[in-house]
C-alpha cells in the first residue's frame, strides 16, 4: 500500500484529537471531580449512584426522625425517673406514718407532704416538647392532667393509650414516650387514687390502714420503674438504629463514590501518560514535517 504525505498527516491528526480528546475528559474530570457526569458516560455507574444516592437520603430521614424522638424519649424518662423519686419519698412517709412512734400532728404533716407530692407529680407528668404534651399519647395537644377533686384520685386526665411515635425505618415505628393512662393503670390499682388513698390515711391518724398501703406503695414503684425500663430499651433501640444508618451511610457513600467520582491517583497518571504521547507525536511531526526535497538533493 502506497503511504502518501496526506496519510501521514491525517493518520498524524488522529491520534492527536485523541489525544486532545483524551486530555480534556481527564482535565473535566479532575476539576469537576466526578468521572460520571451524565448518563450516556456510564449508564449503569449512573444508575446505581442515583439508587445510592435516593437510599442515603432516606436514611438520613430516618435519622432526623430517630433525632427527634430521641430528644423526646430522653425528656420522658428524665421526668419518669423524677416520678420514681417522688413514689420513692411517698413510700417513705408511709413507713414513718405506720410507725406507732409518729403522732397525729405528725401524720397530718405527712399528709400535706403526700398532697404537695401529688400535684408536682401532675407538674411533672405534664411535661411539654414544643406544642406536644410527651405523657398525653395521641392526644399531644391536650394537657393530659389536671387537678380536680371531682376526679379519681383527685387528677383528670385526658390522654390515651397510644403513646406517639418515631418512623425509624421501612415500617418500623418506635414508642417515644408513655401515655398518662399506662401510667396510672398500675397492678394494684390506679396510681393516684393509691396516692390519696395514703393521704387520707395519714389524715384519718389510721395506722393500720397506713402499714397496708406499704404493699401498694411498693407495687406502684415497681410499675412506674417497668414502664421507665422499657422507655429505656426503646431508647436504645433507636441509639443502635441510629448507628446502624450512619455505619450504612458511609459504606454506600463509598460505594457511590467508587461508581461515579474521579479517581485522582489514576486521573493523574493518566494525564501524564497522555500529555507525553501528545509531546512525542508532536515532536515526530516537527521532525518529519522540516524534510523537503531539497534535503536529498
Amino acid at each position: 500500500m502506497r503511504i502518501t504525505q496526506k496519510t501521514i498527516f491525517g493518520n498524524f491528526m488522529r491520534d492527536i484529537n485523541k489525544n486532545r480528546s483524551e486530555m480534556a475528559k481527564i482535565q473535566s474530570d479532575l476539576s469537576s471531580g466526578r468521572r460520571v457526569r451524565v448518563p450516556s458516560q456510564d449508564p449503569v455507574s449512573f444508575q446505581r449512584s442515583r439508587i445510592l444516592e435516593e437510599n442515603i437520603r432516606q436514611e438520613e430521614q430516618y435519622q432526623s426522625n430517630i433525632n427527634s424522638g430521641l430528644r423526646q424519649s430522653r425528656l420522658a424518662q428524665e421526668a419518669l425517673d423524677e416520678t420514681i423519686d417522688r413514689l420513692i419519698e411517698i413510700k417513705g412517709l408511709v413507713v414513718q406514718g405506720a410507725s406507732s412512734s409518729a403522732g397525729e400532728s405528725n401524720r397530718a404533716n405527712m399528709a400535706d407532704e403526700i398532697s404537695g407530692i401529688r400535684d408536682s407529680l401532675v407538674g411533672t407528668l405534664n411535661l411539654s416538647y414544643g406544642d406536644r404534651y410527651l405523657f398525653a399519647g395521641t392526644n399531644s395537644a391536650e394537657r393530659p392532667f389536671e387537678l380536680d377533686n371531682t376526679a379519681v384520685g383527685g387528677v383528670a386526665d385526658t390522654s390515651n393509650d397510644k403513646p406517639p411515635q418515631a418512623l425509624a425505618g421501612d415500617g418500623v415505628n418506635i414508642d417515644l414516650s408513655v401515655t398518662g393512662t399506662e401510667i396510672r393503670d398500675t397492678p394494684a390499682g390506679d396510681l393516684f387514687e393509691i396516692i390519696g388513698n395514703i393521704e387520707q390515711a395519714l389524715r384519718d391518724n389510721d395506722i393500720d390502714a397506713v402499714s397496708d398501703m406499704l404493699s401498694e406503695t411498693d407495687d406502684i414503684i415497681e410499675h412506674v420503674t417497668d414502664v421507665t425500663s422499657r422507655l429505656g430499651n426503646n431508647i436504645n433501640r433507636m441509639d443502635f438504629m441510629f448507628e446502624q444508618y450512619e455505619s450504612s451511610k458511609i459504606t454506600k457513600r463509598a460505594n457511590k463514590s467508587g461508581l461515579v467520582d474521579t479517581d485522582y491517583a489514576q486521573a493523574f497518571s493518566d494525564l501524564q501518560g497522555t500529555q507525553v504521547a501528545y509531546e512525542s507525536a508532536m515532536a515526530v511531526h516537527s521532525t518529519m514535517f522540516e524534510n523537503t526535497l531539497l534535503d536529498y538533493i
